[in-house]
């Protein structure tokens, strides 16, 4: 029995919040886009001005995270070309699960490489996961990477984990 062809991956979207728990996804994003010869995309979503907040600070909140992720994803893009790696940057301001979903769909994404923060539980029940709902949503495959997971090696389940 032959297998049809294994679809090329060319592009992987990688969203970011610059927070120390995404350097493991972004480790592992550019590792896979080099193996794999695909251009990587970089992206960060800044959240929205809150309806019930002051309009005016609000307003300069959002500015400033811009010009913040702006400026980060130039240092995060020029590190990469020095690892020879195709990077595009894209900003967005909305909410974050749906902007990733948007994105993944508009830059064809053919796979996602997305951080969690590791919360469980009540937490993440009330909050919810940007993660699980890019999972849920995505018009391709998720990988999710914990924080903590040292990228390039796959996490081994405790003898409690097997089933």
């Amino acid at each position: 029995m032959s297998h049809p062809p294994a679809r090329e991956l060319r592009t992987i979207l990688l969203p970011t919040d610059f927070s120390d728990t995404g350097a493991d996804a972004q480790e592992m994003a550019v590792r896979l886009a080099q193996r794999l010869g695909a251009r990587l995309v970089c992206l960060h979503v800044v959240e929205p001005a809150k309806a019930d907040a002051d309009a005016e600070i609000e307003a300069q909140r959002v500015a400033e995270e811009e010009r913040r992720a702006e400026h980060a994803l130039a240092r995060l893009a020029h590190g990469l070309h020095l690892r020879e790696v195709p990077v595009e940057v894209r900003s967005a301001v909305g909410d974050p699960h749906a902007e990733i979903v948007r994105v993944a769909e508009r830059e064809h994404a053919d796979f996602v490489v997305i951080g969690t923060h590791g919360r469980g539980g009540l937490t993440r029940a009330i909050l919810g996961s940007v993660a699980e709902q890019v999972v849920r949503h995505a018009p391709c495959p998720v990988l999710t990477v914990r924080p903590g997971t040292a990228a390039g090696t796959a996490r081994r389940p405790a003898p409690a984990d097997r089933g």
